[in-house]
């Protein structure tokens, strides 16, 4: 089993850190009214504590075939053997609709049909390198 963790964005994580910093705010604020609706405060402690989930733990772990992905409550299992392509991308747009990544730098990984989910870890090379050990038939554009 190999442990890879997310490489992090400075901005990323400034913009991030900067609501969790304003959310706490407002709920002890919220906290110290004493007619402040409980709801509020709910869904402001919740998503903070989401916020702070996904800023701690965002990983990828590669098992026996499977590549596991997840980023706080957002999880996911890829079969390496139906992995086709490994796109290196970097941008602010990132074309899929699954990001378990803390930066803008990473790789578009496509599997199945039509299946795709962007990753960005740490020692890159190594995680390819893996990958491609379980599955050599991967597609890895570099461009």
């Amino acid at each position: 089993m190999k442990r890879f963790l997310s490489t992090k964005n400075k901005v990323t994580q400034i913009i991030l850190w900067g609501i969790v910093i304003v959310m706490t705010a407002l709920l002890v604020n919220g906290l110290l009214m004493d007619d402040m609706p409980l709801l509020p405060i709910v869904i402001l402690g919740l998503s903070i504590g989401v916020i702070i989930w996904i800023l701690l733990d965002t990983r990828y772990v590669i098992k026996t075939q499977f590549l596991l992905y997840r980023s706080g409550p957002f999880r996911g299992r890829i079969d390496i053997t139906k992995i086709k392509k490994i796109k290196l991308h970097s941008g602010l747009f990132v074309p899929v609709s699954m990001k378990p990544a803390l930066d803008t730098n990473g790789f578009i990984i496509t599997y199945n049909q039509y299946d795709d989910v962007f990753v960005s870890p740490r020692n890159s090379s190594i995680f390819l390198e893996e990958l491609k050990k379980i599955n050599p038939n991967i597609e890895i554009k570099m461009d």
